[in-house]
């Protein structure tokens, strides 16, 4: 019998990064072409080969549905090549995602607003739907495996720099879902990217068929040396993968194909798709997974952690505008249950989760992208932002200017809240509640002058690009400026503190850094909460925000979606490594919390800044930062375009985070209804009672119109009661996050279950 060598020819699609999606990108003269037009030219080269037997796996539905605006006639071309079994579309949502530096619910709105698109090409047992496709994402959820089963996904593919170490991936809440990655072999590829023709400048000509681009082919001397190797493998079959990210599928590889069977008359080589590799392992893999106990994989986190802080907007605005539009919907949906009638999801806001789940692209979110993207990225914000505020009430803004009075003493006291704050110019000293302060804040390392205050600003060297720091600085403690020394006001109005300062120390690499940061209490008065307005203008330098503590272990509790992990900073694991980028700062979703005993502790909490670490006893949270160095981004060899001075992130911006010191206990629960709150617009008001450690995440109307949807999260990491309690009875039943009904029903008017630690429950509930 004839070795099986399966050939899975891959084209790893960009939506944005060096190019944009659906635009023309124009810089010194040179026009670069979309990245439409670009993955429309490969996506009919290959259907044009489909019928020899080339094959594709792809599944971003933002490529397919851009595909068939352009080219409304291949629909029937791409359902007849998905039946065949030469397209496997995989399921990776409208993109793929960074699953760690958006929302929860964004993670899951990826997939539901993909649907769609995919039943419009397959059918739903499609093979390509039980994939899920995570290729090029930096750094992955722990938590993720829970979603991807939520979806349908049997296995994962294609992790990548903190891949999974084994054939299954666990999740914090207990979750497996198999991973193919370890079973399939590269076979080299040809990462060749298609320049601006030289003729026109890429504006389109005779000579590049009006195309502006000189197109490549894939490259056969780069892939038949893993072929080969695959066919003379001492095994009874192989997978081997060929991944290019711009390069056109060609004839010629029908014929290398071909060519490499006569030689290798035992082999039998032939295109395939990862379904079909799939298909070989399964039953193996499902023995694995049969033996595999529940403690969680370790953390494929951090990876490429300069992408947290990179065009920082990328993070404030996805978030901030995922908010509104969950508070829009839970809106709609109160009233149509008041009403009675229950309506679909408008269009509109499944519009505007496009646009939001668009943006958490891994090179979007990430701003690892040419200034072009970016300014195409602000405009899908803008366009998501616009329908969710049509449905929002306006945002009240005090018309009376708040006064504030210069404080001219070296130190001094107040009280905001329950916190009485110790402070001078250079900033806040200590602060106690219940009389304890759990900072403990004076104490002076001996590597520095001067102790660190609580909320300071401080200025640090950060050579690199946009993925992360490439050149190892001086150690963080006495190789940062603490700009507190830079002060030059202190005043005080009735309920808050406010420091300005400006950079004059004489760093080479600052033009500009001008700041005001005014701190106040939360409504609840248990939080300091800080608004910091920064104008910006330096190269490889990074600011950010210091909170010392009473303590000198490098253990906190970091919040991710759906869900929370304690994380250690090792100094041993930190690397700078071209590809594997790893200073140990950690992706955060609303807070982080050190608890220094079961009764006190320090929490922080972001809006939009994910960026943080925790050691020897210093949290420091990420606010900005400015690479120089282009690293992929541009590369000249295959095309030369500079389009990229945005990635230092110069001008105004305004930084928002608290800090939460307790002496009382703090569940949990409790910091992640805080978090939630102090990111969403506004309550979510819901037309029931639900009670437990759990926190809402959606409230909203159903996608097919037949009832109203919601998602709950439990948050105390432990076996948790939820109970619902209605106005009367209604239909209840489990759905998965697809808002399909998972077999189980009931008629009542309340409803009580246990949620295992870290889960999510959907709930679809109608009226009777």
């Amino acid at each position: 019998m004839a070795k099986d060598v399966l050939f899975i020819p891959h084209n790893h699609f960009d939506p944005i990064w060096r190019r944009c999606f659906d635009r023309d990108a124009v810089y010194h003269g040179v026009t670069v072409r979309s990245y439409a037009e670009v993955e429309e030219h490969i996506i009919n080269a290959w259907l044009d080969l489909a019928d020899d037997g080339f094959t594709f796996d792809e599944g971003q539905t933002a490529v397919w549905r851009k595909y068939l605006e352009r080219n409304p006639e291949r629909k029937e071309d791409l359902r007849k090549a998905a039946a065949d079994g030469k397209l496997n579309l995989v399921l990776a949502g409208e993109t793929v995602q960074d699953s760690v530096m958006g929302t929860a619910e964004g993670l899951v709105r990826n997939f539901l607003v993909a649907m769609p698109m995919y039943m419009e090409l397959v059918e739903r047992d499609h093979p390509g739907l039980k994939m899920a496709w995570l290729e090029d994402a930096f750094g992955n959820n722990p938590n993720y495996p829970q979603i991807l089963r939520g979806v349908g996904a049997e296995v994962a593919c294609r992790l990548g720099y903190r891949p999974c170490p084994e054939d299954i991936w666990v999740g914090i809440d207990g979750s497996h879902i198999l991973c193919i990655d370890h079973r399939v072999h590269s076979a080299g590829g040809t990462f060749l990217y298609h320049p601006p023709c030289p003729d026109c400048s890429g504006k389109g000509c005779t000579a590049c068929d009006d195309t502006g681009l000189i197109l490549h082919d894939y490259l056969i001397s780069r892939l038949q040396p893993g072929i080969e190797n695959a066919a003379e493998t001492d095994v009874d079959w192989m997978t081997v993968i060929a991944t290019t990210e711009e390069a056109v599928p060609a004839r010629s590889m029908i014929y290398m194909v071909a060519e490499l069977n006569e030689k290798y008359p035992d082999s039998n080589i032939h295109f395939a798709t990862y379904a079909d590799a799939y298909a070989r392992c399964r039953e193996d893999l499902m023995k694995v997974d049969a033996e595999r106990d529940d403690t969680p994989t370790v953390d494929l986190n951090p990876a490429m952690p300069g992408c947290m802080v990179s065009r920082i907007k990328t993070k404030q605005r996805n978030r901030a505008i995922a908010y509104k539009l969950v508070c829009a919907e839970a809106k709609l949906a109160t009233e149509s249950w008041h009403s009675g009638v229950p309506e679909a999801q408008p269009e509109a806001l499944s519009e505007a989760w496009r646009d939001v789940t668009f943006t958490q692209f891994h090179d979007a979110i990430t701003g690892t992208l040419i200034d072009s993207g970016y300014t195409e990225l602000m405009d899908m914000f803008d366009r998501a932002e616009a329908i969710a505020d049509q449905l929002l009430p306006p945002e009240t803004i005090s018309a009376s200017e708040e006064t504030f009075t210069q404080f001219k003493d070296e130190s001094t006291t107040i009280t905001l809240g329950e916190m009485t704050i110790n402070f001078d110019l250079k900033g806040i000293l200590g602060i106690e509640i219940g009389g304890i302060d759990p900072f403990n804040a004076a104490e002076t390392n001996h590597l520095v002058r001067r102790s660190m205050r609580i909320g300071e600003l401080t200025l640090g060297q950060d050579f690199g690009d946009a993925w992360g720091k490439r050149i190892d600085t001086e150690p963080f403690v006495w190789g940062s400026i603490y700009l507190g020394d830079y002060n030059t006001d202190v005043s005080l109005s009735a309920d808050a503190i406010r420091w300005q300062g400006a950079y004059t120390g004489g760093d080479y690499k600052v033009s500009t850094l001008e700041w005001t940061v005014t701190a106040r209490a939360s409504a609840d008065g248990k939080r300091l909460e800080f608004v910091s307005e920064v104008d910006w203008d330096t190269s490889s330098r990074r600011i950010r925000m210091v909170v010392p503590t009473d303590s000198k272990d490098n253990t906190a509790t970091f919040e991710i979606p759906f869900g929370f992990i304690d994380r250690t900073f090792d100094r041993e694991k930190v690397t700078n490594h071209t590809m594997e980028i790893n200073s140990q700062e950690f992706g955060t979703l609303h807070w982080v919390r050190k608890a220094l005993d079961d009764k006190k502790g320090v929490a922080l909490f972001n809006k939009g800044l994910p960026c943080h670490r925790f050691e020897s006893g210093l949290f420091d949270l990420s606010l900005v930062r400015s690479p120089e160095y282009t690293f992929s981004a541009n590369i000249p060899g295959q095309y030369e375009f500079w389009d990229l001075d945005g990635l230092r992130d110069t001008g105004k911006h305004v930084f928002e985070f608290a800090i939460m010191p307790y002496v009382d206990g703090l569940s949990t629960t409790e910091l992640t209804r805080i978090g939630y709150d102090y990111n969403r617009p506004e309550t979510l008001e819901l037309p029931f009672t639900v009670e437990g450690d759990v926190v809402v995440t959606a409230w909203k109307p159903s996608e097919d119109g037949n009832g109203w949807i919601l998602r709950l999260q439990e948050t105390a990491g432990s076996d948790s009661t939820v109970s619902i309690t209605f106005d009367g009875d209604k239909q209840i039943s489990v759905t998965n996050l697809l808002e399909e009904p998972t077999g189980w029903g009931c008629k009542n008017d309340s409803y009580e279950t246990t949620l295992s630690k870290h889960k999510i429950l959907t709930l679809r509930i109608s009226q009777l």
